[in-house]
């Protein structure tokens, strides 16, 4: 099982992937297993994920989030496959303070509350 949230197995349709050797995770399903909800405005390219409190506006190919209001960076740029949004696992550690554990070398991600 590639991904391991909240101390449990999870259940994420698509695997990790690597690029520019980062590993990406799908941010919709990720973000709902997290127990969050997304939104994706098709005009702006960007997708909007909440976890409790706090708020992540992502942008296709921009490393700058907006997270409820102050700005964070990302190690690299989102972006959209399949009509999918990628985030790098590291994400959920920049805007909403998960623990994140990632083993490229078996495409192995562990997210967690610390």
């Amino acid at each position: 099982m590639p991904y391991t949230l909240q101390g449990q197995p999870g259940s994420v349709s698509q695997e990790p992937q690597i690029r520019m050797d980062r590993t990406y995770v799908p941010l919709d399903e990720i973000t709902r297993q997290l127990g969050g909800t997304t939104t994706w405005d098709n005009d702006a390219k960007a997708a909007t994920a909440t976890i409790g409190q706090w708020t992540a506006t992502v942008r296709m190919a921009d490393q700058n989030v907006d997270v409820s209001g102050k700005p964070v960076q990302l190690v690299a740029p989102p972006f959209v496959e399949d009509g999918m949004m990628w985030v790098p696992a590291e994400f959920f550690h920049s805007a909403f303070g998960y623990k994140v554990d990632v083993n490229p070398a078996e495409q192995q991600v562990s997210i967690a509350l610390p």
